[in-house]
This record gives C-alpha cells, sequence and structure tokens, in this order.
C-alpha cells in the first residue's frame, strides 16, 4: 500500500511540473544545434587601390648633328626657277669630241667616256643655261659625291641668239673636269651653278644633262712598301715653290713634296715623294676632320713623317682614339701604324696607312664621332726643314697669328 502512495505521488509531480512549463513561455524549450554553413559567403568587390600619378619620363633631347661649315649643298635644277639650257659641246683635253649633236653622242656611247687607257686628263663640258631672276656667278664640278669645286673663268661670251632662247639671265660657260688619276668605273660627272643668292643648282633636269659618266683605268690594291704605283692614289697634291707658304721668312727653293692620297673604308692611305729632304727632316700633313677642331686653340692634327732609313710617325696637338697621349714634340705612333720610307734617286718616298682611329680626336668635344668616309676630311700640306728650322704650308691663310684650324684654312683640301 505504501509502494502505491509513493508512484501516484510522483506521477502527480511530474504533471504539475509539465503544467507550469506550459504556462511559462519564457522557459526555453531545447532546440538543435545549427548546422554550419558549407559555402563561404561571397565576398563583397573591392575597388583596387588607386596609385599616386606618376610623371612620365623626361625623353632624353635629340643631339643636334653636327653641321659642316663649308659643306657645299648642291640642289636639282627642277627645283630653281629656270627658263632653259642646252649642251652643246664635250671636249677631251683640247680636243673636240661633239658640237652640236651631245645628245646623239651621249645615247651612242651610253653616256659614257672611255678613259681606261689614262690618257685623257680633262673632260670638258660646254653649253648656255639661263635662271629666271637671278645671273649665275660661278660655274662648278663635282665628281661622285665628292666636295664640290667651283672654277674660275668659266663663263664665255654670249650669243644675242642665247640670251634670245635663254632669257636676259643666260650665260654661256665651259667647264673643265680634271679627271687625270681618277681610276676604277662609272664615276659621275657633274656641272653646277652658283646664283647671286648663292644657292647651287646642278644644270642637269632629270639628271641626264650636264652629268657624263667616266671610266678610268684599273684601281690598284695599296700595297705599303714605299714605292707609288700606277692605280693606289685618288688624288695628288705638290707643295713647291709655286704654293709654299713661310712663317720663318724664307724661300723653299728647289725643295718639293709631292703627296698622295686616298680614302679607304678604314683608313687613309698616305704616300708621299720628297726632293731636297735630308734626315731628320719632317713631311706632314695637318687635318681637320669634318670641321670639328675649327675652333680648337691646340691647333689641327697634324701627323709629321720623320724621314731616314728608320721609318717614324708622330701625332701632334691632340689625343685620338689611336693614342691617347700629348707630347709637345709629338707623340710615337709609328708601332700603331703601317709605315715605309725608302730612298729614291731625288730624295725619299714613303707610304703609311691611317687607322680610323687617328681621326678621331678625344680632347674635343664630339670630335670623336667624326665619320672617315660620311664626312669631309679636311686636310693641309706642310714640311719642316730642321737644319735651320723652316716650316712651309700651301694653306691661304698663313703664316698669320692664327693657327687654329679655322685661323689657317683648313678646309681648302679633302681627302678622296
Amino acid at each position: 500500500m505504501k509502494r502505491f502512495f509513493a508512484i501516484m505521488i510522483s506521477l502527480c509531480l511530474v504533471i504539475a511540473l509539465f503544467a507550469a512549463c506550459a504556462k511559462n513561455p519564457d522557459t526555453p524549450v531545447p532546440t538543435e544545434a545549427p548546422q554550419e554553413a558549407t559555402e563561404a559567403p561571397a565576398e563583397q568587390p573591392t575597388e583596387a587601390p588607386t596609385e599616386a600619378p606618376t610623371e612620365a619620363p623626361t625623353p632624353e633631347p635629340t643631339p643636334e648633328p653636327f653641321i659642316d661649315p663649308y659643306a657645299v649643298t648642291i640642289q636639282d635644277w627642277d627645283d630653281a626657277d629656270v627658263r632653259a639650257m642646252s649642251f652643246d659641246t664635250i671636249f677631251f683635253d683640247k680636243k673636240t669630241i661633239t658640237d652640236g649633236g651631245v645628245m646623239g653622242w651621249k645615247n651612242d656611247n651610253d653616256e659614257t667616256i672611255d678613259g681606261t687607257n689614262g690618257k685623257i686628263k680633262v673632260v670638258g663640258m660646254r653649253g648656255w643655261a639661263g635662271f629666271l631672276e637671278e645671273d649665275m656667278v660661278a660655274m662648278g664640278y663635282q665628281i661622285d659625291n665628292r666636295e664640290p669645286v667651283l672654277v674660275e673663268g668659266a663663263f664665255e661670251t654670249t650669243q644675242p641668239e642665247v640670251k634670245a632662247a635663254g632669257g636676259d639671265f643666260a650665260q654661256r660657260f665651259r667647264v673643265n673636269i680634271p679627271v687625270e688619276g681618277l681610276y676604277g668605273k662609272d664615276h659621275e660627272l657633274r656641272v653646277f651653278a652658283k646664283l647671286e643668292s648663292g644657292a647651287c643648282y646642278y644644270i642637269n633636269p632629270e639628271g641626264s644633262a650636264f652629268m657624263l659618266y667616266y671610266n678610268g683605268p684599273d684601281a690598284a690594291e695599296n700595297v705599303i712598301d714605299g714605292k707609288i704605283n700606277a692605280g693606289e692614289y685618288n688624288t695628288s697634291y705638290i707643295l713647291d715653290s709655286s704654293n709654299a707658304k713661310t712663317w720663318t721668312n724664307t724661300e723653299i727653293g728647289d725643295t718639293s713634296v709631292k703627296y698622295y692620297l686616298r680614302l679607304a673604308s678604314d683608313a687613309v692611305y698616305v704616300g708621299f715623294e720628297t726632293v731636297g729632304f735630308v734626315e731628320g727632316d719632317y713631311v706632314q700633313l695637318d687635318f681637320n676632320p669634318g670641321a670639328r677642331l675649327d675652333d680648337s686653340s691646340a691647333g689641327g692634327l697634324f701627323v709629321s713623317f720623320v724621314i731616314g732609313e728608320d721609318a717614324k710617325v708622330l701625332q701632334h696637338n691632340h689625343k685620338t682614339q689611336l693614342k691617347d697621349e700629348i707630347d709637345t714634340a709629338g707623340t710615337d705612333i709609328t708601332s700603331l701604324v703601317e709605315v715605309k720610307i725608302i730612298t729614291t734617286e731625288e730624295g725619299y718616298a714613303g707610304e703609311a696607312k691611317l687607322p680610323t682611329e687617328f681621326f678621331k680626336v678625344t680632347d674635343v668635344e664630339k670630335a670623336d664621332e667624326f665619320k672617315l668616309g660620311s664626312e669631309n676630311l679636311y686636310f693641309g700640306m706642310f714640311i719642316v726643314i730642321m737644319n735651320d728650322p723652316e716650316g712651309y704650308t700651301n694653306q691661304s691663310a698663313a703664316p698669320g697669328s692664327d693657327w687654329s684650324p679655322k685661323g689657317l684654312g683648313l678646309h681648302e683640301y679633302v681627302v678622296y
């Protein structure tokens, strides 16, 4: 009986507890734990951080090209105000080849003069031209792309018929072009006019009028043996009593030097033949590469060939890529060049090969940028007779107090 009453009391207590929970809504009801998310929430897009603006790099200034102050620019005939022209006569030396039939001769001969036997010394072109508003003040010629050459005494008497055809400014001329020593084939010979304004124009409309080709004897390979052989050099010049100038007030007498020059892709070949020289005398060339040394107070770039059984070559006045050294008496570069000096019946002869590096001067701004073969290589002839000593040159401005290349006029001759 006691067990029965105990069960009943326990049951009543459970019912009472359930009823109390139903009446009290604040009583927490057990719930299942929420499931964990299986996908990561999508990230919100974010803007890339804005970089601080940067200034564009300042471009390097384009270097100004070097301008040769002595180079002559020749414009095409078709760029000028012209009226008319006529190519009338061709001469070989003093012989008239064709008069009045130039175009027929040019067609028959493919515009080419055969000078391979070496007997033609001068080619002459004669005719007339008339510009519309200016007189021609000078005539000149150009061989290939060499420096143009103005000639004196080219104008002839102009007939009334020429004035009638060519206008008030028409003039008749004859231009003689020296071809002696011009070796190799297909050289271009052209004629140009210089007007009152200073402008120069080829007298060759469409490149066909005052223009001829010239085939000379075959060129020879330069061999540095001291012997000047035919075909080895392109040009020759002489320093003697006819053109020598001195700063020692002396006469050169019978002493002379004949210089030979040839421009190659990697060097300049120099030859010389002397009369009246003795051992120890100096045969010299003064260079002004591209007129880049014009204002140099040190003067031009000298090379000296010291006469004697043992050849000696000196570099003067400037440092070069060949020899980075200056000596007041001259820097010895004998071992850096090919050279040979021999005795002859009249004195001495010599040959040398001066490499490209010699013409790149390193102590004058931008002078080392000189391009052999693409810029004019100006030069002058000098000698020093050591027994007095006496010095001579052919430069028109010497002797004088200004020994800069510009002051000497060191732009009158060009190596080809």
